[in-house]
């Protein structure tokens, strides 16, 4: 690992210190690179992510030079920053860290992690030529470090119930706070339906005289889950409202790509869906397309960090499997896999913990369930598809002999 990732590694313990003090400090070291480009701010509990992607993905294929900076990463860390839809070159990277490096040592400011991965994200795009940004706010809204940039799209998705030590304990709190990325000068578009919601967000973007649209309808998609055509629609209408034309559009939505969001992996004579849900909102979604997609009997590889409604997760989930394989995705932050079982087995659920990922995988592997279902954590989702893809680069290895 080079000197600069290790930097970067470093951070790791930083924790969450809400705040944009220290990120436009940096910036203003760095001559402002978010200023080089224009910039379109996604804000929301569920559904961030995809609807980010699609949109790039849209903007891309209109001849935009465009930039998409979202988190976590699945697999590999350069898939946080991607530009005209391929990941960051490890060279730019490089030279996108030591910059940071540099201008963080030259102030005596230390970003926190997030922090730095999101100034990573505004250099790289900047040395590219990025024409428009999209990017995922990391938690909430109003104090996350994406939110120094003056955008010209302000998009939330679905709110529900999530990081409450942080955010506040009532929708309406929680929706300020998303609701913070709502600047003079920015069209805002929602999916969300519920009325306190949508109040709070209207009254946001009255205050700056912008244009405010509830995007109630819905659009074909590549992604599975009914829930995803909502995210594609609230990507349709930024898109529309920014002049892209629609076959741009279509070609667009066709392209985009979302790895662990109910992605399908057909191996080993079973099916195995993986999905990133972590929280009461996302398994509420993801629920009508287990009972739809995945015949009984099912097995559940589950994972979940202890700062989620466990209780509440498991409630709704457990009970549609006749086995479940608990996991331990990132210690010490996860549940203990041990838990997680302790909770299915007084459910009357057939269980076993597993602590390594790799290893609980395996075991659904030998199991003689052919429905699988991973996920709990987009920790989890990212262990499983690292694990898939080198058993089918194996796969087809032996295949090439």
């Amino acid at each position: 690992m080079s000197a600069n990732l290790v930097w970067l590694e470093s951070l790791q313990g930083s924790g969450i210190r809400p705040g944009l003090g220290r990120m436009r400090a940096v910036l203003r070291a760095l001559r402002h690179p978010e200023r080089a480009f224009q910039s379109i701010i996604i804000a929301g509990t569920n559904g961030k992510g995809s609807t980010s992607a699609t949109l790039a993905s849209i903007l891309t294929v209109s001849g935009v030079t465009t930039g998409l900076y979202t988190s976590p990463h699945l697999v590999d860390l350069r898939e946080r920053w991607m530009i005209n839809g391929r990941m960051i070159e490890g060279a730019a990277l490089e030279a996108s860290i030591d910059l940071l490096r540099r201008a963080s040592k030259k102030i005596g400011i230390l970003p926190t992690y997030f922090e730095a991965l999101t100034l990573i994200a505004f250099v790289a795009f900047r040395e590219a030529q990025c024409e428009i940004t999209v990017l995922e706010v990391g938690m909430g809204g109003r104090l996350d470090a994406t939110n120094v940039v003056r955008p010209i799209a302000a998009l939330i998705t679905p709110i529900g119930f999530d990081h409450t030590e942080f955010l506040g304990g009532t929708l309406r709190k929680i929706a300020a706070e998303k609701a913070g990325v709502i600047h003079r000068g920015a069209f805002v578009l929602t999916t969300n339906t519920e009325p306190a919601v949508i109040e709070v967000l209207r009254r946001r973007a009255e205050k700056f005289g912008n244009r405010f649209l509830v995007v109630d309808d819905e659009h074909a998609t590549p992604l599975r889950g009914d829930f995803q055509r909502h995210n594609v629609a609230l990507a349709v209408r930024a898109a529309r409202e920014l002049g892209i034309d629609e076959d741009a559009i279509a070609r667009g939505v066709a392209r985009t790509h979302w790895r662990g969001r109910l992605e399908r992996i057909e191996i080993g004579g079973k099916t195995v869906w993986v999905d990133g849900f972590h929280n009461a909102h996302a398994v509420s979604a993801v629920l009508p397309f287990i009972e739809e997609n995945l015949p009984q009997p099912r097995l559940l590889v589950f994972g979940m960090m202890r700062d989620k409604p466990i209780d509440a997760v498991a409630r709704a989930l457990f009970p549609l499997f006749d086995r479940v394989i608990a996991t331990d995705p990132y210690p010490p932050r996860s549940e203990s896999a041990g838990d997680l079982a302790a909770r299915a087995v007084a459910m009357g659920i057939d269980a076993k913990a597993e602590p390594k990922p790799e290893r609980a995988l395996r075991r659904a592997m030998r199991s003689p369930h052919r429905n699988i279902l991973v996920g709990g954590s987009l920790y989890l989702a990212g262990a499983a598809i690292a694990y898939f893809d080198q058993q089918s680069e194996r796969a087809g290895k032996k295949k090439n002999r």
